[in-house]
């Protein structure tokens, strides 16, 4: 059988219909001679042609040939994934030193492999590393926030403490900003895909020797479109901002891994 985008070997096709239940927008039905296509909504997840247990079925716009064979050994067990989530802290020193492009490509390359609204994905990366630049956009930001008060409470002592000391409370010094960009024009509900996509980026960056955190309030203040931040930005037109990290190599490195509140779980009638 085949269709616009679906083909099915009918010799290997056993009519499992595990294809047809685990699309998430219910493209397939069972026909006559196997899954066909109802209706196309098809998202390019690969689900399909993942899941299919005799690689009867292949998917043209995500075809079978680009999908790596999944190997459970290379898993870590249950065991050493979470002391290596429960490790991640988040880094405000950094050292004065260019970490390559290649390394932050192979960061990046890791991270657009996070999971999105709808997979729609549509995630590109800023990267702001010049000093000056830097360090207005920490002005930038301050200018912002004090503005914007109202917002938070701890917005007042962080202003404060910077007008007084002239500390970068806001970057914290660090060398590389990197900032998610989607079109203007994406619906708000799939704009959390730039976090997705920098809390991948966040978890891998220590792998390749490098800290990071979050700045959340230059995501906030280039939301809230500062004109001031918007033209340090200089973003590419129709772009916006919807994620927001710093990342270097790390000025020092913890010993102890954070506590965190208790679990708080309520389970509904």
């Amino acid at each position: 059988m085949s269709d616009t985008f679906i083909t099915v070997d009918l010799g290997k096709c056993v009519k499992c219909g595990e294809c047809i239940a685990d699309c998430p927008t219910c493209v397939l039905e069972m026909g006559d001679k196997g899954p066909q296509v109802r209706e196309d909504q098809c998202i390019e997840c690969g689900h399909c042609v993942s899941v299919c247990p005799t690689d009867a079925i292949d998917n043209k716009r995500t075809p079978r040939a680009g999908q790596e064979l999944f190997d459970a050994k290379k898993l870590p067990t249950k065991e050493e994934a979470a002391y290596f989530l429960r490790t991640r802290r988040s880094i405000r020193g950094f050292l004065d030193r260019a970490v390559p492009r290649e390394t932050f490509e192979e960061l990046l390359n890791l991270a657009r492999t996070a999971s999105t609204g709808g997979n729609t994905q549509g995630v590109e990366f800023l990267i702001i590393h010049d000093k000056q630049t830097l360090k207005e956009i920490t002005a930038a930001v301050m200018g912002w926030a004090e503005r914007s008060l109202d917002l938070a409470p701890h917005l007042a002592p962080m202003v404060a403490y910077h007008r007084a000391s002239g500390c970068d409370n806001v970057l914290r010094g660090a060398p590389y900003l990197i900032l998610a960009l989607m079109e203007e024009s994406t619906k708000p509900m799939f704009r959390r895909n730039g976090q997705f996509m920098l809390t991948y980026a966040e978890l891998y960056a220590p792998m390749l020797g490098l800290g990071s955190c979050w700045m959340g309030l230059v995501e906030a203040a280039a939301t809230a479109g500062d004109p001031q931040l918007l033209s340090l930005l200089a973003l590419p037109k129709g772009k916006i901002v919807t994620g927001a990290i710093v990342a270097g190599f790390p000025r020092y490195h913890h010993r102890r891994i954070p506590a965190r509140r208790p679990l708080k779980v309520t389970w509904a009638k």
